[in-house]
């Protein structure tokens, strides 16, 4: 009886350290996949550049900062080359002693990278972009030349989704491009264009490879990172890539996807 009494407490004693370790062992790094729009001119196919000087668009971008402070975040990645992240991270440091100091990266660095970081009191900030050739006229070419009405039907329609989206309010932008419906709609947006090519070639296919390598080579920067369990990482990159992201993430066991539309509550 006395051996059984024995045996009950040393299991007792066994089982809390079992169950600590088992959830442990279950906690995933959080991320936070945010898609924005470039505040300032950029290279990409489409842009909608703001006047980040205007006191209502300060304002606005003011409460984007303000949300995804709320996340908490240790590690912030943006969208500039990773080779860039020391210089980057020399200017990041000024900036949190004198906001005056900016990069000359699109403008959502400094307004809203710089700042979150800022306020939250993240170390460093990483690039984590590696832009290779990706011939977006080509592609649009062929599709415009495609004799399919489905194809024609299908550029109308991102046409006016484009101008539409061009009218809304910054944080109607940010709203908008950070619902998985948006993020698959641009992300199938060019799984489409990849269908087209002339006859018994695949030029649309190897053009959007090249596009997909980029995203491929951003998560493989990402994966680089030094990081553990307890750091929640923020990415604030282009729409499209965070929808690439949001693929390769939502299917990596060591990461928990965040749900973006919980910080655009504006």
């Amino acid at each position: 009886m006395k051996r059984i009494f024995l045996i009950l407490i040393l299991i007792a004693s066994i089982l809390p350290s079992i169950a600590q370790n088992k959830t442990s062992e279950n906690v995933k790094i959080k991320v936070l996949n945010f898609a924005t729009f470039h505040l300032s001119k950029s290279t990409d196919a489409n842009t909608s550049p703001v006047d980040i000087n205007n006191p209502e668009v300060k304002k606005q971008i003011n409460k984007v900062v303000q949300e995804l402070a709320k996340f908490k975040p240790t590690i912030i990645c943006v969208e500039i080359p990773a080779q860039e992240t020391a210089g980057t991270n020399i200017i990041y440091q000024e900036y949190k002693l004198d906001q005056s100091s900016t990069t000359n990266w699109a403008e959502e660095i400094n307004s809203i990278a710089f700042e979150v970081g800022r306020l939250t009191n993240v170390a460093n900030i990483y690039g984590i972009d590696s832009r290779v050739g990706f011939d977006y006229p080509q592609l649009m070419k062929l599709a415009e030349e495609s004799k399919s009405p489905a194809t024609e039907d299908f550029l109308n329609k991102y046409k006016k989704d484009i101008e539409a989206f061009n009218n809304l309010s910054v944080l109607g932008k940010f709203q908008l491009m950070n619902t998985k419906k948006w993020k698959s709609e641009h992300f199938n947006f060019y799984n489409y264009l990849a269908t087209m090519h002339t006859k018994n070639n695949f030029e649309g296919a190897d053009i959007v490879s090249e596009f997909y390598k980029r995203n491929l080579r951003m998560y493989s920067n990402l994966s680089d990172i030094p990081k553990d369990k307890n750091d929640r990482i923020l990415i604030i990159a282009g729409g499209t890539h965070t929808a690439y992201l949001d693929v390769f993430l939502e299917n990596e066991p060591m990461y928990e996807l965040i749900d973006a539309t919980k910080y655009t509550t504006y």
